[in-house]
């Protein structure tokens, strides 16, 4: 392998095709460091001139240089002009048009013929240098030279302007080989020797936060709250507008990851849509405001499927909410689809809700909060949706979350430490869980389970802390009634079941002969007819919503209702009754005049149907209301329609001897009823 040599010559030249392309050539000198069989090596030459000549033989000074004073026509296509004016040859022979340089002096300067850039001894003129003072030298490019195939050997010749350079080893080199490379060159502007570079030291010191730094509200105690007892809310709690949430949510690339086939995202934005609007009283078109949009339906996008077990058991309670209102807007009649897709999703959710409350051995885990919040979550979706379908599972249903409640420490405890400057979820579900308690029992007679006690303190400590009605109000938006009304209601149906479990009435009036064991009983029944006495002029001083007042007056002449059919036997022509039931019929057609529905008002009307006599026009408007629902409407409110007929036609065949829940368990009708 011989080796190769370089030679040094001007990058700017390298692809030059004038001047003469030979090189002298000068013979390898011997070296102590090369092997015997290599003593022929090549000595690296360098060649300083712009084009590649070398400087010992001037070649380029007899050749002429290329003019610049043709035209521009034939500088432009890289020909050659013999510079005749006004029209050279070129351009008269090809018709083109004959441009020139103008007769300024500054372009003149510009066209003038280039000078040599060597001096006749071969050196670089200093012109010839950069203005940062560097030489040409520094463009300099290495260009291999092939060995000569002359067997000849000569001394080495030194040659003007040559630069030698030691020469190459073979390959591979050994360590005698190896030549450390020089420092690089200093630098030659003499402004930058004189500087100095000061060393980088970062900045270090002890910084005081200054006083009133951070706003009073940031301030929080060692519970977490602010010096007022308000909890601060977190900044992902207010960047999403209620108006836009139920919009961004349906769009499909969000919800295909928690809702992989199509079925499940058309009935998911049905359910955010349409089904979410039927299941609340009334909304502000000022102020809208839905907690199954902004509470309940986020929970279901925390958790991928397959992940989270309570997590999956809420996306499918939602489902089947949305399946079943989606059946009643298709087809009304179909009720059996809305039941086989109830009865699918209560044995899903029940065995998914059961994998997050116990592991594989049975025995019981210990719940986080987040579980916690998605199980009540799941078991109440799933008691609406058997509450749209009009069957007879909202019972057990309920019963479980009950008894979930109660193994959780209750209500009380639950929201402990939920915070206090919003809705939050726990208080959520458990003001509908109460409420829907409630007005199960209207239909069960019994005893609520949460609710359980007069004026319950965490139903009504809202009123300390809430700022705005959002949190105050979220019982009279979702129900349609106030949280007053629905503790009413509650002691109601205290008294009833009472009654009903020692199978005897109570007298209006407390006689001397009044059984012992009655005398409670009888007092808390009188006090409770003689708020329902003061409540109209208590409710002139309530700046409650008009659709409230209206709730709440519907439900103050139902529960007077029932308080004299159940607990003192007053029959149904006395004059009270029959005030009442008109009152509810004629307060029900004057809503669905104003708001156009009358959702949540199912129990006042059949309460006071139950009291119409027979061939009065007020069973036709009754009927005639109860299917005005219409699109707000779902599987309940016919089975209300119904259970009503079916109560008028049994009562009028057996005179006033069957009470209507008599023939309502006798009918097997015992649906969930708001």
């Amino acid at each position: 392998m011989s080796p190769t040599n370089y030679t040094l010559t001007p990058g700017e030249s390298s692809a030059s095709g004038s001047g003469s392309t030979s090189s002298p050539y000068s013979p390898p000198v011997p070296s102590h460091h090369s092997h015997p069989a290599h003593l022929h090596s090549q000595i690296l030459h360098s060649q300083i001139d712009q084009q590649n000549i070398d400087t010992s033989q001037p070649q380029n000074q007899g050749q002429p240089q290329r003019s610049r004073d043709g035209c521009l026509t034939c500088r432009a296509r890289k020909v050659k002009c013999n510079e005749v004016r006004p029209v050279c040859d070129k351009c008269r022979i090809k018709s083109r048009e004959c441009l020139w340089p103008s007769g300024d002096e500054s372009e003149r300067r510009r066209n003038k013929k280039r000078r040599s850039t060597n001096t006749p001894d071969g050196t670089v003129p200093p012109s010839s240098k950069k203005p940062n003072g560097k030489s040409r030298l520094s463009s300099i490019e290495l260009k291999p030279i092939l060995p000569s195939p002359s067997p000849l050997r000569s001394a080495p010749v030194s040659h003007p302007g040559t630069i030698r350079l030691p020469p190459i080893q073979p390959y591979p080199p050994t360590p005698s080989h190896v030549q450390s490379l020089p420092p690089p060159p200093p630098p030659s502007n003499q402004n930058q020797r004189s500087k100095t570079t000061l060393p980088i030291r970062p900045i270090q010191g002890i910084v005081h936060v200054p006083p009133n730094f951070l706003p009073p509200d940031a301030l929080r105690n060692k519970n977490g709250t602010r010096a007022d007892g308000m909890h601060n809310g977190d900044l992902v709690d207010w960047l999403v507008p209620d108006k836009a949430r139920a919009g961004l949510m349906m769009d499909p690339s969000f919800l295909e990851p928690y809702f992989p086939t199509v079925d499940e995202r058309l009935v998911i934005r049905h359910y955010l849509s349409r089904t979410v609007h039927i299941i609340i009283a009334f909304e502000s078109n000022h102020r809208p405001w839905n907690p199954w949009i902004t509470v309940h339906a986020p929970l279901a996008f925390k958790h991928l499927p397959g992940t989270n077990p309570a997590a999956d058991a809420l996306r499918s309670a939602i489902l089947a909410v949305g399946g079943v209102h989606l059946t009643y807007t298709t087809n009304p009649n179909d009720q059996a689809a809305a039941w086989r897709i109830t009865k699918s999703a209560k044995v899903k959710v029940l065995n998914l809700i059961r994998q997050t409350l116990e592991d594989k051995d049975g025995k019981p885990k210990v719940l986080e909060k987040e579980n916690i919040e998605l199980v009540l979550a799941a078991l109440l979706s799933c008691t609406i949706a058997s509450s749209l379908a009009a069957d007879d599972s909202w019972h057990h249903l309920l019963s479980s979350v009950l008894s979930l409640i109660d193994q959780l420490g209750g209500a009380q405890n639950i929201l402990q430490d939920a915070p206090r400057d919003r809705l939050s979820p726990y208080r959520f579900f458990m003001e509908q869980l109460a409420i829907r308690d409630v007005f199960g029992c209207m239909t069960t007679e019994l005893a609520p389970s949460i609710l359980q006690d007069a004026f319950t303190p965490w139903f009504f400590e809202a009123e300390s802390w809430s700022r705005s009605d959002f949190e105050w109000e979220s019982v009279e938006r979702m129900f349609g009634i106030s949280r007053g009304m629905v503790d009413m209601i509650s002691r109601a149906c205290n008294l009833i079941a009472s009654v009903r479990s020692l199978n005897r009435h109570l007298p209006e009036l407390a006689l001397p002969t009044l059984d012992p064991s009655l005398v409670g009983l009888h007092k808390a029944s009188s006090e409770l007819m003689s708020e329902l006495k003061i409540w109209d002029e208590a409710e002139n001083f309530t700046p409650l919503h008009p659709r409230t007042q209206y709730g709440n007056h519907s439900y103050k002449h139902a529960i007077r209702i029932r308080m004299l059919r159940k607990v003192y036997n007053i029959p149904s022509e006395d004059q009270r009754v029959v005030s009442s039931s008109q009152a509810i019929i004629e307060l029900a057609g004057e809503m669905l005049a104003l708001y156009g529905k009358i959702t949540w008002l199912t129990w006042p009307i059949l309460i006071a149907g139950f009291e119409i006599p027979p061939s009065h026009p007020s069973r036709r408007t009754a009927l005639e209301m109860l299917g005005a629902f219409g699109p707000h409407a779902c599987f309940d409110n016919r089975a209300a329609a119904r259970m009503l007929s079916d109560y008028w036609m049994w009562h009028d065949m057996d005179g006033d001897h069957a009470t209507s829940w008599e023939v309502a368990r006798t009918l097997n009708q015992r649906p969930f009823l708001d």
